[in-house]
Formats: C-alpha cells, structure tokens, sequence
C-alpha cells in the first residue's frame, strides 16, 4: 500500500506506522491546503524512504500556490521519483502548470475530470487513479474517465480516509472498475497491482 503525505505532521505519524511491519510504502508531499517547509520535505524524504513525492496540486476554491507546487515537482524530478498530483476543479490550470515541466512521471490520484482530459494527463506521461467516486451510480463523467485510461496506465485507490475509511474498501473500487471495463475483478487487480509496482517500484 502508498500512503501519500500531505502535511508535515502526518509524516510524523507514517514513520510510526512504518514500525508495524505492514510493508507500507510512503510518499511525502505538501497538499494545497496544508503548509510546509520544502528543506523539512527533502528530510523526510530521507527519513521515510519515500517512494513518490505528493499529494501536491491545485484546488479549486484555495489559493493555488504555483511556485511551491512547481517546487514539488522539480524534487522529484531531481531525485527521480513520481509525483500524486491532487487536482479538483482546477483541471485548466492544473495542466497548464503540468506541462512546464516536460514529461512527467506520476499519477493523477481520485481523478474526478472527463475522459476528454485524461488523454492530456497521458500526454505528459501521467497515470490516472479512478477512486471511489466510480462506485456513485449517475457519476457518468467518472464512469467515462475510466473506460478511457489505457490498461497500461491505470491504476485503483480508496482515497482513504477521504472518501473510503479504510484500505479494504480497495476491494469495492476494483470491482466497480472491472465491470466498466469489461474486465474480470482478477483481471483488473492483476493490472492495477503490476501498474502500481512500475511506476513506484
């Protein structure tokens, strides 16, 4: 399992977690409605042996912060790891400050866009998440997102806490996400799992 960072004092809490033996694999990131420092960042990547930099992103409705956002991003292009974008409402200008970086790696985490908008996350290299939203029953845009993603670059989350209580719930998504797809669950948890082993090692 990933757990992403998204503030300085849940980092705190994941290196205790760590100590559980639970085989859980961190990323650290400043989410755009929490603060941060980016030296204590670049320590706790250290500490925690993070795989992936994030959550990092725009929001809309809070303040969009481009130049720490951008900050984020050219760490983990220094140290050559992925990046968990957070992006709601601001698609537009998510993408527009995407695409100053060059090709990305990465992943679009509890995409909530249009399938129209995952063919521009694919182009600068990004992976698209479909979360717990595809389990809504009228969410057709989320429905249609995720027939869109290519099999290579999908890939499955609870969201949790956020949207599902616990990593189980994983269980719920995948299902969902197969009969979109035509696929069979063990088909499904088959390609998300490997995806997910590529691109965060």
């Amino acid at each position: 399992m990933l757990v992403p960072g998204v503030d300085p004092a849940q980092w705190a809490r994941a290196e205790l977690l760590d100590g559980g033996g639970l085989g859980l694999r961190f990323a650290v990131g400043v989410h755009p409605r929490h603060d941060g420092e980016l030296d204590a960042l670049e320590t706790w990547i250290e500490r925690l042996g993070a795989v992936a930099i994030g959550e990092l992103g725009w929001q809309q409705g809070v303040p969009h912060r481009d130049t720490f956002m951008d900050a984020q991003i050219e760490i983990a292009r220094r140290r050559r790891l992925p990046i968990v974008v957070h992006v709601v409402g601001a698609h537009g200008h998510a993408l527009e400050r995407l695409r100053r970086h060059g090709e990305l790696r990465g992943v679009v985490h509890a995409y909530s866009g249009s399938a129209d908008l995952v063919r521009e996350y694919l182009a600068i290299g990004l992976h698209v998440s479909i979360g717990p939203s595809v389990l809504v029953n009228d969410a057709r845009k989320v429905h249609a997102a995720c027939v869109a993603v290519p099999a290579e670059r999908l890939l499955i989350e609870t969201d949790a806490p956020d949207q599902i209580a616990e990593p189980a719930g994983l269980r719920e998504v995948a299902v969902r996400v197969a009969d979109l797809r035509g696929a069979t669950f063990d088909e499904l948890a088959d390609l998300s799992s490997q995806n997910a082993r590529d691109l965060f090692g």
